[in-house]
């Protein structure tokens, strides 16, 4: 086992403070607001440090760990891409400035806003299936990572798992988002200290010059090129940069920090500061994986190979104090994660069914529960799912099932005048069709004819949901259908 006395110590008490402080921020959640949006109070530092904290947790080490372990340096330029998303939305304030003007909670409240109840409720589905299959995969990579770095048998997976997910839940049902932003700052802080850490101790093991020349010497220029990386190319780099700006404006949990911040200047100036910082956070896992290969060779399976580096490589001490860093990390994406789709599901798709409008109190403690069961399911489903991809493509694919929809919908609502409930529809519908296609067809793979094959393409599939959500929303707004009042201006969101 590579944990010792002291790292186990680091931990525990790590876990201790963090549920302690979690559970006493329940005494701010006043109302409603308090509990979604921690009563629009977050400043810029508070909310770029908890956005940060959200976008890396021990899945993102994981996937991106095993895309440089597969890819060598080629796959860095999804740093790059991330940094553009963000840095435009942060310059231009691109659909976070006009949504937080309008003072919604939820992505789908906006929908109802500008075209119909039944478009908020269908956005709502798509926005919650879709989320919830994104994170399926992410306790069942976080418990890899921990047996893996921590030394444990693979047979105690599902321990480790389950006991991440009550630590999560525990806070995160009973503090809402005051719980979820102040145990993020002190997780970003953990995290970043951490991953400085593992860093020094990969390269006092493994020389970049090592590492330059295992790239070179297993992939040739496909390892430092991404066009001609079968892995990646034109295809995928385009999807990426479209889906980056996309899922970075509207993957609820960003989102919801955004929406809980003072002002629509201070949520644009969050989302800037945090892709500053975007291109290191997604690069430093990514470097690991690609030090793994250096270390222990291309055998290995690609998923272990990161932790087992860090487990290696990383002394009793220090390993606690990482290991601490990265479940902060986790801990951070799950809260966020886990409140943004049980929030989803309360406000956007049970309560607009009902004549009656749902009390306060009651839509809590209705998010209180759907949370839970999305923590029972994501246990459940990580156990036994088998991923298509990469862990990176199958996040990918699920996360365009909805922000592919919620993009043309979403931009066209708010700067298209001539955009219609139709168009909503129809850009909802069809941009959740080619990754849904992806999912179902890949389980059908073997009784697929040959002319179909393409369709397993996951590059293929992802860019093709964003070109069918966008001509949903143009035909269907453009053709011939009685004149439709919006309820808020597309051009301020007033």
């Amino acid at each position: 086992m590579n944990f010792q006395i002291l790292d186990w110590i680091i931990l525990i008490l790590y876990l201790s403070l963090t549920i302690f402080i979690g559970l006493r921020a329940r005494r701010y959640v006043e109302n409603m607001e308090g509990y979604f949006v921690a009563g629009r109070k977050v400043k810029v530092a508070l909310g770029s440090a908890t956005l940060i904290a959200t976008e890396i947790g021990i899945v993102t080490f994981m996937y991106f760990g095993e895309l440089g372990y597969v890819t060598g340096f080629s796959c860095f330029v999804l740093g790059i891409i991330g940094f553009i998303g963000y840095f435009v939305i942060g310059k231009t304030g691109f659909i976070v400035s006009g949504l937080r003007k309008l003072n919604v909670i939820t992505i789908p409240e906006f929908y109802e806003m500008r075209f119909s109840k039944g478009v908020r409720i269908l956005g709502g589905i798509l926005l919650f299936l879709g989320g919830v299959l994104n994170m399926g995969v992410f306790l069942k990579m976080d418990g890899i990572f921990l047996t893996a770095t921590m030394g444990f048998s693979p047979n105690v997976l599902a321990v480790v798992m389950t006991l991440i997910l009550l630590v999560v839940i525990s806070y995160t049902v009973l503090g809402g988002m005051f719980s979820v932003v102040i145990t993020d700052f002190i997780q970003f802080v953990i995290l970043s200290f951490g991953m400085l850490v593992a860093t020094i101790f990969v390269l006092a093991h493994v020389s970049f010059s090592e590492i330059s020349n295992t790239v070179v010497q297993q992939f040739g220029n496909e390892g430092l090129d991404p066009t001609i990386n079968p892995r990646f190319g034109w295809f995928f780099l385009f999807w990426m940069l479209i889906g980056s700006i996309a899922i970075s404006a509207l993957n609820q949990p960003a989102a919801s920090k955004s929406f809980a911040s003072e002002s629509p200047e201070t949520g644009r100036k969050v989302f800037l500061f945090t892709g500053i910082t975007l291109a290191g956070r997604y690069m430093i896992p990514m470097f690991w994986g690609v030090a793994a290969l250096a270390m222990f060779g291309p055998s290995m399976d690609s998923t272990l190979a990161m932790p087992k580096l860090l487990g290696t490589v990383i002394p009793s001490g220090f390993l606690g104090l990482m290991v601490a860093g990265m479940i902060a990390a986790s801990m951070s994406t799950y809260s966020a994660y886990m409140l943004a789709w049980s929030s989803v599901a309360a406000r956007d798709i049970i309560a607009p069914l009902r004549k009656k409008e749902f009390s306060e109190s009651t839509t809590i403690l209705l998010t209180r529960i759907i949370t839970t069961g999305i923590g029972i399911f994501i246990l459940a489903f990580g156990l036994w799912y088998e991923l298509p991809a990469t862990v990176f493509q199958y996040t990918a694919i699920t996360g365009a099932m909805y922000a592919a929809g919620a993009f043309g919908c979403v931009t066209a609502g708010l700067y298209w005048k001539k955009a219609t409930t139709r168009g909503a529809y129809a850009s909802l519908i069809l941009g959740a069709a080619a990754p849904l296609l992806f999912l179902v067809l890949d389980q059908l793979k073997h009784f697929l004819p040959s002319q179909l094959l393409f369709l397993l393409d996951v590059n293929v599939s992802g860019l093709l949901s964003f070109v069918l959500a966008a001509l949903g929303m143009i035909l269907g707004s453009l053709l011939p259908n009685k004149k439709q009042p919006s309820a808020v201006s597309p051009s301020t969101g007033e």
